[in-house]
């Protein structure tokens, strides 16, 4: 098929540019900065399309001739209105027969009424954000669109998030502070699989106007998966909870998350999705394991530090002294 990808700069939308080009799609990248855009995808079967997705020319042009859009556009908390802007343009330019696809999260629902929570769970979020996203989605949908649901991603190329700053930590020999309770059970999905997930629904009848979850691959507990990240890089396992009250605390002091303060209940009540649906549908279930995804990250993790290295010597004088080398691996 001929698919438009918006935000494929983002990790979803990279992401799933990658997938569909694997998967033998034509794929065009709508982005902000083709430049950035070709910093991370040299591929050169993907056509680039400049533009904002706040602007309907630019969305038409992007959308002319496609077949399908995976929207991966997503504006954060305090800008979270102009979400509703963007998905609008994006259904105008892939109609009359385009696929519309879009990535969900777990923010649209409460705590969970169920062992599994799937597409057909109440989303009765008690979070103000999550009530608006919720209605977002529903409006979607009635236009015959595609939502897949995911939980958190990790694995290469996921630039934000919780995870990316344990892995971080954990590479470097320091504690990992995670949230709440180590012991409770949730659930992580590698980036690959998440992409997967979203272009399953691609040339399928039954998945206009349908709603997925696209669990993890198993259960874990974060105790678990951070020990698997030290025992990936070779040191002993150190981690620590971060009192939910302490991060509330941070989320005061930090604007851009004070609009997040409202989903700490996910933490006391973690979601775990149901898959059935997916996987009936479409055929879609989560094939990299968590030992496997974290060797995975963490060996990008590494081949990114040395690309950055080098970068830093590149870029040093012809005799530099030591400070002035480490000067300038510490400024990238």
């Amino acid at each position: 098929m001929r698919v438009t990808v918006t935000g494929a700069t983002g990790t979803l939308g990279l992401a799933s540019v990658h997938m569909l080009i694997r998967a033998g799609h034509q794929v065009r990248a709508f982005v902000r900065s083709p430049e950035h855009f070709r910093r991370r995808c040299s591929e050169e079967r993907v056509e680039v399309v400049q533009g904002n997705i706040l602007d309907r020319a630019d969305v038409a042009t992007a959308m002319e001739g496609a077949e399908a859009v995976v929207h991966c556009v997503d504006f954060p908390p305090r800008q979270f209105a102009l979400n509703w802007d963007a998905v609008r343009h994006a259904l105008e330019g892939v109609r009359p027969s385009g696929q519309f696809v879009m990535p969900g999260n777990v923010w649209v629902y409460g705590p969970p009424q169920t062992e599994r929570v799937g597409p057909d769970h109440p989303k009765a979020s008690p979070a103000r954000l999550g009530a608006v996203l919720a209605d977002l989605e529903k409006a979607v949908l009635a236009q015959g669109a595609t939502i897949v649901h995911l939980p958190e991603v990790y694995g290469p190329g996921v630039w934000k998030g919780r995870l990316r700053t344990s892995f971080e930590r954990a590479l470097a020999g320091k504690t990992v502070w995670f949230p709440g309770d180590l012991d409770r059970p949730c659930e992580f999905l590698y980036i690959e699989d998440a992409a997967r997930a979203l272009i399953a629904p691609l040339g399928r009848r039954q998945a206009r106007g349908t709603d997925y979850t696209a669990p993890g691959y198993a259960p874990i507990t974060p105790r678990v998966f951070v020990s698997l990240i030290f025992k990936a890089t070779g040191r002993p396992p150190r981690l620590r909870s971060l009192p939910l009250a302490w991060l509330r605390v941070m989320d005061l002091l930090r604007p851009e998350r004070r609009a997040l303060r409202e989903f700490s209940y996910l933490l006391q009540c973690p979601i775990l999705l149901d898959g059935t649906r997916i996987r009936h549908d479409l055929g879609w279930t989560p094939e990299v394991d968590y030992a496997d995804g974290v060797r995975r990250t963490v060996r990008w993790f590494r081949k990114l530090k040395r690309e950055v290295i080098a970068a830093a010597e590149a870029l040093a004088p012809s005799n530099p002294t030591q400070a002035e080398t480490g000067w300038q691996i510490r400024r990238l």
